[in-house]
């Protein structure tokens, strides 16, 4: 009885990663669109929990400047330098942070893009893109959230939204004219 699965290489080592590879003659679409979006789901679902929660945490309460200060005084002279629900490692380390939200926000919206072109023409599109939208604005607002009010940098978050649809639509650009 013949099958077109191969069998399993006898030594794992050689020909494994071979063995799982999508092959579009042995393969269906349908599997591998359907893995894409298992995956890309999750990198959605992760990417956008380490956004409400990055790396060191986040503050848990205010500290004010100068130390004499509290919360209850109204003097004006006390100004808040860390604010609670802000990210820890902004304050550390600002530039490791903000590589920390590019790569982030690269990865949602390289993974949202995906997202979307896998349900193009679906009986759902209309939903699909407002739940896509919608997710892309409380990404940027759940970051906004936990970056220290003065110093966001919008434009990186930009580039880092905008980047994975220009690479599509520049791809196919090239694939037009090729």
């Amino acid at each position: 009885m013949a099958t077109d699965q191969p069998t399993v290489p006898d030594n794992p080592a050689k020909g494994f990663n071979e063995f799982f590879r999508f092959k579009l003659g042995r393969d269906p679409p349908r599997d591998a669109r359907n893995t894409l979006l298992v995956v890309t789901t999750l990198i959605v679902a992760v990417t956008f929990q380490a956004a409400i929660n990055p790396p060191g945490g986040v503050w848990q309460d205010d500290t004010y400047s100068p130390a004499t200060c509290t919360a209850v005084t109204s003097d004006n002279n006390c100004s808040i330098i860390r604010h609670a629900g802000t990210s820890v490692l902004h304050y550390r380390d600002k530039a490791a942070y903000d590589i920390f939200v590019f790569v982030n926000t690269l990865a949602f919206s390289a993974s949202t893009n995906t997202i979307l072109y896998l349900l193009l023409d679906s009986p759902f599109q209309t939903e699909v893109l407002l739940s896509i939208y919608s997710i892309n604005f409380a990404y940027g607002a759940s970051v906004a959230a936990v970056h220290h009010p003065k110093t966001i940098n919008w434009w990186l978050i930009s580039v880092a939204y905008a980047l994975p649809y220009f690479s599509r639509v520049f791809s196919n650009i090239i694939k037009r004219y090729k």
